[in-house]
């Protein structure tokens, strides 16, 4: 049995996805493969490959039932990681304390430990360069202040799948955030 490649997130809600697409109708432009409005999410733990999926999920629906939603907001859209050799778009915030408490929480759960010690940045990716190589063009400087604000309420184990064309994205589990309410 082959393993599956898996990412935790929280998908990115209406008030969000609507914010993306309008950023996305302004910038058109842009030679970059916009991420669709489905798969725009705050990664929590970046890709592994565990063994058994029911564990993973029998474990976030508790973390998931113990945490309430997060408000975030991201304050500004700039080419990344490096601006200096970027590879994407993506907007980026202040991540807030309850969910700086998650990103602990669930790096130290499944991220075997590396992902308790690294820096949390909230993001949202919303685009990638098209073509990478010497010969590709450059994607242009650009930083814009953004005010994109929603409510990051649901837990997913997603399964990521590596196509030529980009990554697809299978939801395996599902919770939505419920603790407080």
């Amino acid at each position: 049995m082959e393993r599956k490649r898996v990412f935790i997130a929280l998908p990115a809600g209406d008030p969000l996805k609507q914010a993306v697409e309008g950023f996305r109708r302004t910038h058109a432009g842009l030679d970059v493969r916009w991420i669709p409005s489905p798969n725009l999410h705050v990664t929590m733990v970046p890709p592994w490959a565990p063994e058994h999926l029911q564990p993973v999920c029998r474990v976030l629906e508790g973390i998931a039932s113990a945490t309430a939603p997060v408000p975030v907001r991201f304050d500004s859209v700039s080419a990344g990681p490096d601006p200096r050799r970027p590879r994407l778009l993506w907007a980026t915030g202040t991540a807030p304390e309850a969910l700086l408490t998650l990103a602990l929480q669930l790096g130290a759960t499944f991220g075997g430990g590396s992902m308790a010690s690294r820096e949390f940045l909230l993001h949202l990716t919303i685009a990638r360069l098209r073509r990478q190589g010497s010969d590709s063009p450059a994607l242009p400087v650009l930083r814009e202040e953004a005010a994109w604000e929603g409510l990051l309420d649901t837990l997913c184990l997603y399964e990521s799948i590596l196509n030529p064309s980009g990554a697809e994205y299978r939801v395996l589990c599902r919770f939505p955030l419920s603790g407080g309410l």
